[in-house]
């Protein structure tokens, strides 16, 4: 035991915190976990909440004691350095904690962290984490022992390779075998897949992992009531990124821009941003998680949800700078990358502003809360004249093809070429007409739909 000097007492912080009494043992010994978890700090014994120094009686094994139950009741055990100090002429005990090399530090079989001035008992998902980040590895890596070779589909492999050739010409012959293909990506160790694996070329990956599904959802209006299209998207992370492509297209508007009858398509989101934030969000959620990522559409937004927050240390604001790439998941944004849905260079948030910027588009909201990131869209401004690209459902887009191909088309035609009843035909035409994409000409059953002569050139 060190002999007492007097010292001065500092104030509570994310490093310091005062005791009363050695009756607060069990509390002690947690702030050991928390504050080993966390980094070092040390603990103040012998100080009342209002910060004068009670002092405490120092006997015979007081300090063995008070070391013995720090020891045992901490996993991994924590040995702390404990002497005395003098403050205001009473008696402190002083327990120094430093970093613990494994982490989380548990206290009585729970899991804790310093947190500013609190200790902080952390969820499952928050302990593997801090788990994972502490032997530098990623929860995506973890074997899954329900698995074996049969839980790959070989053509996802194979389809993978080429595109991985044709995008990053990654040299590993389509005809590799799978296993091979596997080990080599780091997917695939004892004849077991990992998390990533199963991700990424599972036949059905949402057996073992029903949380990897992506949620979409179109509303009516701007709140969460009236669903008018909903799709819960399964299979590989892979497909699933073009999957939610597909319904994003289905549930925006889209303009026409044309000019010499060419036709160049213009939506009210820029694709390629949105495509960029749904890859993220699927490629670094956190896949403990039981929640989904989601897709949400309404009448004047467009949210994409991801289960996850930032990295520790990392805020909202830092993503507008320069900062280097932390992927969650370490083996699928490797996979991503050698197809080219990622970059591994912590670009993506400023490719998805660029792809705002070129479309004229405003750019994006980003939120971040301790489980969750959001990525919110606003659509472009309406209004304009056709030229400048006016809204569009899919039914009028066709109708305007079969126009720029034959040259004409009549109500009839339309039905068969959408397959809608009279009266929907009629209405989409009227609409077109409107906004002056198209004209009538004719009338009777002559009656057809051209475009106008100022947009007709020979």
């Amino acid at each position: 035991m060190k002999k007492a000097m007097p010292i001065a007492v500092p104030p509570e912080s994310q490093k310091v915190e005062w005791k009363k009494s050695l009756g607060e043992w069990k509390e002690i010994v947690e702030t050991c976990a928390a504050l080993a978890s966390a980094g070092s700090g040390r603990i103040w014994i012998g100080i009342a909440p209002d910060g004068h120094a009670v002092g405490v009686q120092v006997g015979k094994g007081t300090m063995e004691d008070l070391a013995n139950k720090i020891a045992q009741n901490t996993s991994p055990r924590q040995t702390p350095a404990i002497s005395t100090a003098v403050h205001d002429g009473k008696t402190l005990i002083v327990v120094d904690v430093t970093e613990s090399r494994v982490k989380p530090v548990y206290a009585f079989d729970r899991p804790y962290r310093r947190t500013g001035r609190t200790n902080q008992r952390l969820s499952q998902e928050d302990a593997f984490q801090l788990y994972a980040a502490s032997r530098g590895i990623t929860w995506d890596s973890t074997i899954l022992e329900d698995t074996s070779p049969d839980d790959v589909d070989p053509q996802a492999v194979r389809h993978f390779l080429q595109t991985a050739r044709d995008e990053r010409r990654w040299d590993v012959s389509p005809e590799t075998p799978v296993e091979q293909v596997l080990s080599q990506l780091g997917l695939f160790h004892g004849g077991k897949l990992n998390v990533a694996g199963l991700l990424l070329f599972g036949r059905n990956p949402q057996r073992l992992m029903t949380q990897a599904t992506l949620r979409c959802a179109r509303f009516k209006g701007t709140t969460e009531v009236h669903f008018i299209d909903m799709e819960a998207i399964q299979g590989t992370v892979i497909e699933q990124v073009r999957q939610a492509m597909f319904f994003v297209k289905r549930n925006i508007r889209m303009g026409v821009e044309i000019h010499e009858l060419q036709r160049k398509d213009v939506w009210e989101y820029p694709l390629d941003a949105l495509r960029e934030a749904v890859t993220n969000a699927v490629c670094h959620r956190e896949y403990g998680s039981t929640a989904n990522v989601q897709i949400r559409i309404f009448d004047d937004r467009l949210e994409i949800w991801n289960p996850g927050g930032l990295p520790e240390g990392m805020t909202v604001a830092d993503l507008w700078r320069k900062h280097e790439s932390r992927p969650r998941n370490r083996l699928l944004a490797q996979a991503f990358f050698l197809i080219k849905y990622v970059e591994q260079f912590g670009t993506g948030i400023k490719r998805i502003l660029d792809d705002c910027h070129a479309q004229n588009a405003p750019e994006p909201v980003f939120e971040a809360e301790r489980q969750t990131f959001r990525a919110v869209f606003t659509p472009k401004k309406a209004g304009g004249t056709a030229q400048d690209g006016m809204a569009l459902n899919e039914r009028q887009t066709k109708a305007l093809e079969f126009i720029q191909q034959h040259g004409r088309i009549q109500t009839g035609e339309y039905r068969k070429v959408v397959g809608i009843k009279q009266r929907q035909a009629v209405k989409d035409l009227n609409q077109m007409m409107k906004q002056g994409i198209i004209v009538r000409t004719g009338d009777g059953r002559s009656t057809a739909y051209v475009l106008p002569k100022d947009r007709v050139h020979d």
